[in-house]
């Protein structure tokens, strides 16, 4: 296994295109500030910032336009990347996933499992069609749904003031069905921010809920690539797109801290593999995570949490195949999750 470029970013963000509450110019501008090398955006139902030319480089800062796609009764959101055009409006979910895949391009589900009342400005928008097996990916971690289920009358204005410490990580229901699918084929976990910069009259007093600046820095996505970000556009969009549908990818609260010197791989007698790649078992492998501290560290296989102690570091044999991935948490909430490592039989394809 050759050393991997990791990249960290941020993905489903909103602009003045659609729902959000600043430019794009605005937006790239507090990214940047951020340290972020990638972002994302997800506008409803629009890619009038692609044929604006707002995709490209912005000195060190990636920046990619996809679009957030919902169906007619403006349920079972999907984060759709790679395509040059918008699908037509009035198709259903099955309808949209398989067109985004048969057109190459990347989808996403966005925020499945919402629930939340606490805001009747703002309902959720879950998704429902759960048979469909043709996405590439699921939103594990969506920021702004967490925040707004977690809201009661009682602690409204303190987690107004404190937004990033109410994040405590993805719920157990969508982590359950994310590890069900991923021992089928390949299923990518992606950690949105889900920023529009709402604004929000609590009282007398106008506030921002989640303002971008903070968004950016909360819940990211990083991905690991096989060489250095290309500074030519087609070849860095590539680059980020075949990260993503290879799972090469993990997700991270920085509120908890940086993650670099972070790692997860698994070796056997011939080989190494890391985060979103296949190796085989034969008689044993050896998975080995590393953290650059100590926190709560979690050894997931085919759902079940096998390791679990805390440690800055963790080495475990397996001697049967499986899907792999960590976990570490800190004061009780999420710091890192990766994606699988997919342990497999001799001759076994996974993809």
């Amino acid at each position: 296994m050759h050393p991997f470029h990791v990249y960290k970013g941020a993905l489903h963000m909103h602009s003045t295109y659609s729902d959000g509450t600043k430019t794009f110019s605005e937006i790239i501008e507090i990214a940047q500030r951020c340290g972020l090398d990638f972002i994302m955006f997800t506008d409803h139902m629009t890619l009038k910032p692609l044929e604006d030319g707002q995709q490209g480089w912005y000195d060190n800062l990636l920046v990619l336009v996809g679009y957030e796609i919902n169906d007619r009764h403006n349920k079972n959101h999907y984060l759709a990347f790679g395509l040059d055009k918008i699908l037509p409006y009035d198709l259903s979910a099955p309808e949209y996933v398989k067109q985004v895949k048969d057109k190459g391009g990347l989808g996403i589900l966005a925020h499945p499992d919402e629930i939340r009342n606490a805001l009747p400005k703002f309902p959720p928008y879950p998704w429902t069609e759960w048979d469909l097996d043709s996405f590439d990916g699921i939103e594990i971690w969506n920021q702004m749904s967490e925040w707004m289920e977690s809201l009661t009358k009682y602690n409204r204005l303190h987690r107004l003031l404190h937004p990033r410490k109410s994040l405590k990580g993805p719920t157990e229901r969508i982590l359950a069905y994310w590890d069900k699918q991923a021992q089928k084929r390949k299923v990518l976990a992606v950690g949105g921010v889900d920023a529009h910069g709402h604004r929000y009259r609590l009282g007398l007093f106008p506030v921002t809920i989640f303002p971008y600046e903070v968004q950016f820095k909360t819940i990211r996505t990083h991905l690991l690539l096989e060489g250095p970000l290309s500074r030519d556009l087609p070849k860095a969009r590539n680059q980020i797109l075949s990260a993503l549908k290879n799972c090469r990818a993990f997700i991270s609260n920085l509120r908890w801290g940086e993650t670099d010197g972070f790692s997860f791989k698994v070796e056997n007698s011939k080989d190494s593999e890391t985060i979103g790649g296949v190796i085989e078992v034969e008689d044993s492998v050896k998975l080995k995570v590393q953290l650059p501290g100590k926190a709560h560290l979690r050894l997931v296989k085919n759902g079940q949490v096998i390791v679990e102690k805390k440690a800055e570091a963790l080495e475990y044999t397996s001697y049967t195949p499986g899907i792999f991935r960590v976990e570490a948490l800190r004061k009780g909430k999420g710091w890192i999750y990766s994606n699988h490592i997919y342990v497999v039989k001799a001759g076994q394809r996974f993809h």
